[in-house]
């Protein structure tokens, strides 16, 4: 109490931080509560009371200061200022101890295992400065985030919000009741901020609704041109005295805003083209060049950057961490013009969860994966010996060795340099021995045992997210179906209100009239038999917890409409009448532009999806093939003695004072030379099939969700892609693998 009256805050200002809870289907009465701070800006005043110095003498930048104005954020910039110091702060401590571990720590293990003295330390400074630096810049910049995110929001609940105030307006001329009725129907923050300005008049801060209107058009100015020009129209149709032009007045508004917003669509859509070509490139070619680049590279530099373990960060963390920043980024700048319905793990028509139907059996998931692993994994195993070729195998089939001996004993032709170095090193390889395991014929890759367990993770992962979603997907799939029969069921219903029917009459009419669909039968009939048999009022006929006819449904749009019919009933069934038609005509509008958005990016998505289920498989499959074959070459050139003779000839070339057209060489002493050791540090084979299949497992599953999400906001839909797409973009990734090294 005595902090509020510190504040020293005019009675209106602390009315108008009353707000109205959205209304629950399952109670009967509005609640009013204190609006509660925004967790952003609860932190940022918490770190100014406790450290004011932080947040002393500093002022908002402009843009900061607009887009606190537009979010009603009650955060001084002293506040702001005294959170994104702390943060960074914080961060940066944060970020040293970490760093100060590692070299304590892990800088010595890690030089060993990446061959390199640069790498650890680089990855000891720069890996917690760079996720320092990018928290506090998230932190910053999350009231501009926020903004942005509004702005995208508005494209849907903009012509939501205009379509409920056209519809008052149309059945009864006052802004007022118009502004009342959008906020209690509409979501978003557009519908708060109607909230708050009808508050803000009733307790006196705003002279009326219209001079109300006028600064929440401003607001939105430049958030959303759509919503300021349209609420300016519909504030002038007020004073417009002839009913038929201030329809035309308000259907015209309606219009302009769905031209619009489809406007802003197609913008959208065709700037998706590059994302994907982006996300191709990033995701696909990149590491097509990397097997050419890093093995060649480390070969003539001596640097290894084709150790396994630079590979298994380039290819399993870094690539994969770029495509996911870079695929939300994309999926953020989306327009949700559809939210398709969330259904819960309770929903009747589902299985318990983790379970399979076969039939009317239903089988733990985890039971049949079990089972499926232990056959694939055995079967693999059986495979690989029966069939696989192993070192001591090909020794003796070569003569190296007997039966019996050890694979050590095998002899090579070596130089006396080279078994000094196989003295010293175990693991050391004579020229001769490196080119004789190099030979296609002699790879002892466990290519049953690798592609077994490829096929079994996929087929496993596969079962597991099916049966999160195929049950799921067929509920949501049934309740779009309703969606789609609902607008001309409300038609239905219209006519029959129109002609001065009751609410239970306009019901049957609409259950007999559409007899095969789904929303006549399991909404309407229902409603009426709840009506005529149980004696339920219309509310509780829908709404009831326990035999309402919307019990269950899980659609927003369904319910919605339901409730605004059982609110507009009350007005009188005239009235009725037309509110459901403007909002048939409202959801006709909503759909055409979601239609229009899934055909714009049709194309794009149907590429992506194509990328990620074959392209990408194929792609990758090839590059195992050419990284034997850059090993295979750099190993022959060197051990040829062909850049040595390269070497000597240039040198010769270079001291022969033979015109070279002007062009200076005397600074470059050689062509260059293979470093064996580098080489011999490399990815073999094995550890590369490896490393490139988590990858294809990765980047198969981003980009499968990625090509969703832009299609539609769906987590759902992307969990049942992901198990339809992953076994047959692995199954491929392994024929390709194998047709490539028999061409190779």
């Amino acid at each position: 109490m005595i902090e509020k009256l510190k504040d020293k805050k005019s009675p209106g200002e602390i009315y108008s931080r009353i707000s109205v809870e959205s209304r629950d289907f399952s109670i009967g009465d509005d609640k009013l509560s204190k609006r509660k701070d925004n967790s952003y800006v609860a932190f940022c005043r918490k770190i100014y009371h406790q450290f004011p110095g932080l947040g002393a003498n500093s002022k908002y930048d402009p843009q900061f200061k607009t887009a606190m104005d537009f979010l009603d954020w009650d955060l001084k910039s002293e506040e702001y200022n005294a959170g994104t110091k702390f943060v960074l702060i914080i961060g940066l401590i944060i970020a040293t101890i970490i760093s100060f571990l590692l070299f304590l720590y892990a800088v010595g293990p890690m030089i060993s295992v990446f061959g390199n003295q640069i790498m650890p330390y680089l990855i000891a400074l720069g890996v917690p400065a760079i996720v320092c630096i990018y928290v506090f810049i998230t932190f910053r910049n999350y009231p501009l985030t926020k903004v942005k995110d509004e702005r995208i929001k508005a494209l849907t609940f903009v012509p939501e919000i205009l379509g409920y105030m056209i519809m008052s307006m149309k059945l009864v001329p006052n802004l007022e009741k118009a502004v009342e009725f959008a906020s209690n129907h509409g979501h978003g923050k557009i519908a708060d901020d109607l909230k708050r300005l009808l508050w803000e008049v009733k307790v006196g801060i705003k002279g009326s609704v219209a001079e109300a209107i006028d600064e929440l058009a401003y607001k939105w100015g430049d958030v959303s041109t759509e919503l300021k020009k349209a609420l300016m129209k519909i504030r002038s149709s007020v004073i417009e005295t002839s009913e038929s032009k201030r329809y035309a007045i308000l259907d015209q508004t309606m219009a302009d805003t769905l031209s619009s917003v489809k406007s802003k669509l197609e913008d959208y859509a065709r700037g998706l083209n590059q994302p994907v070509m982006t996300m191709f490139y990033l995701g696909v070619l990149l590491p097509l060049l990397l097997i050419i680049v890093l093995p060649v590279g480390s070969a003539f530099s001596g640097s290894a950057m084709a150790k396994p373990i630079y590979l298994i960060l380039i290819y399993n963390i870094a690539i994969p961490v770029a495509c996911i920043l870079f695929a939300r980024n994309i999926i953020r700048d989306r327009p949700a013009t559809y939210v398709p319905p969330v259904i819960p793990d309770s929903h009747p028509d589902l299985p318990p969860r983790y379970t399979i139907k076969f039939g009317k059996a239903k089988i733990n998931v985890f039971i049949i994966m079990i089972i499926m692993g232990f056959l694939l994994i055995f079967g693999s195993i059986y495979l690989q010996t029966t069939l696989g070729k192993t070192k001591e195998n090909i020794l003796i089939s070569e003569g190296y060795i007997t039966d019996g001996q050890d694979i050590s004993s095998a002899k090579f032709q070596c130089t006396s340099q080279e078994l000094v170095e196989k003295a010293n090193n175990p693991k050391a390889m004579c020229a001769s021995e490196r080119e004789f395991w190099q030979d296609s014929d002699h790879d002892t890759t466990p290519y049953y045992l690798i592609y077994g367990i490829l096929i079994m993770f996929s087929l496993l992962l596969s079962l597991f997210l099916f049966s999160e979603s195929y049950y799921k997907r067929q509920v949501q799939l049934q309740t779009e179906k309703m969606e789609d029969e609902f607008k001309d069921a409300l038609y239905v219903i219209a006519s029959r209100l129109g002609e001065n029917k009751p609410i239970e009459d306009a019901f049957a009419h609409t259950r007999d009239f559409l007899p095969k669909s789904l929303i006549a039968k399991n909404v309407f009939g229902k409603a009426i038999d709840n009506i005529r048999i149980l004696g339920l009022n219309l509310n509780s006929s829908l709404f009831d917890a326990n035999y309402g006819a919307l019990k269950n449904n899980p659609s927003s749009i369904i319910n919605s409409a339901m409730r605004l019919m059982v609110d507009s009933v009350q007005l009188g069934v005239s009235v009725a009448a037309k509110t459901l038609m403007s909002y048939s005509m409202q959801l006709r509008n909503s759909d055409e532009v979601a239609k229009m958005l899934t055909n714009l990016i049709s194309s794009v998505t149907g590429t992506l999806s194509s990328m990620a289920k074959y392209i990408a498989p194929v792609v990758l499959g090839i590059t195992t093939a050419l990284q034997k074959i850059v090993l295979s070459t750099l190993t022959s050139i060197a051990n040829s003695g062909t850049l040595d003779e390269m070497n000597t000839a240039f040198d010769s070339f270079s001291n022969s004072g033979i015109s070279t057209g002007g062009m200076d060489v005397s600074g470059v002493s050689s062509i260059g030379s293979i470093d064996m050791n580098a080489v011999s540090q490399l990815a073999g084979p094995t550890t590369f099939l490896i490393i490139v299949a988590i990858y294809v497992i990765e980047i198969v599953i981003i980009m499968t969700i990625f090509t969703t999400m832009v299609e539609q906001d769906n987590m759902t839909l992307a969990k049942l892609r992901v198990a339809q797409t992953l076994p047959i973009a692995i199954i491929l990734f392994i024929l390709t693998t194998i047709v490539a090294n028999m061409i190779f």
